[in-house]
């Protein structure tokens, strides 16, 4: 029985790390599933940026996030999208990225008020999808003295108990990822205030 079990966890590795066939059209959209509220793995990045609230939100729409992320060896980073529902970025809207290895992810908005965007991605056509069940990323935008803290908080919920290992060894990378593309938009932002 103790072999089984093995070979059974053995299998589920491997099926989380080997990479599926490079798609040759963006995925259908399909019912995504309910937000998760726990059993998240989480990174975590901030930066404090020079500008109110308002204008920080405004220059992000100008400047999106996902064009200051940057690949790692493990991840690679987003390089076209469109959207598939309603208008990005109110609530209810949802989009594909394709990736720079040619996979895909779809998203969609779950709450965007003026201090706080929370979305969720819950198709993967990349290994990821092997292991993840979804990841519910929260950004809030909190007034400080001189500007605005942008916290990014990424939660990965792993598909089940053994998949959860093998995505929590790989969490450190995640927030190098998220920490990278953070401080990127944030070095924009400076220069666009003519700040260094």
């Amino acid at each position: 029985m103790r072999t089984f079990l093995s070979f059974l966890g053995l299998t589920a590795f491997l099926a989380a790390c080997s990479e599926p066939e490079v798609p040759s059209s963006p995925p259908q959209m399909t019912t995504p599933p309910d937000v998760a509220t726990s059993g998240f793995l989480t990174a975590y990045a901030e930066d404090t940026i020079p500008m109110e609230v308002p204008r920080l939100r405004a220059f992000l729409e100008e400047q999106p996030l996902i064009g200051f992320l940057e690949p790692t060896e493990n991840i690679s980073n987003p390089v076209a999208s469109q959207v598939l529902d309603g208008t990005w970025p109110q609530p209810g809207a949802a989009r594909w990225l394709r990736l720079a290895d040619g996979h895909y992810v779809i998203e969609r908005v779950i709450e965007n008020d003026p201090d706080f965007f929370k979305y969720q991605v819950f198709i993967f056509t990349n290994s990821t999808g092997r292991g993840v069940d979804q990841i519910v990323g929260e950004q809030r935008f909190i007034p400080v003295e001189g500007g605005t803290r942008f916290e990014w908080t990424y939660n990965v919920a792993p598909s089940n108990f053994i998949t959860r290992q093998i995505v929590r060894r790989n969490m450190p990378e995640i927030e190098r990822y998220i920490t990278g593309g953070l401080q990127g938009f944030a070095n924009a932002a400076r220069a666009e205030v003519g700040e260094r």
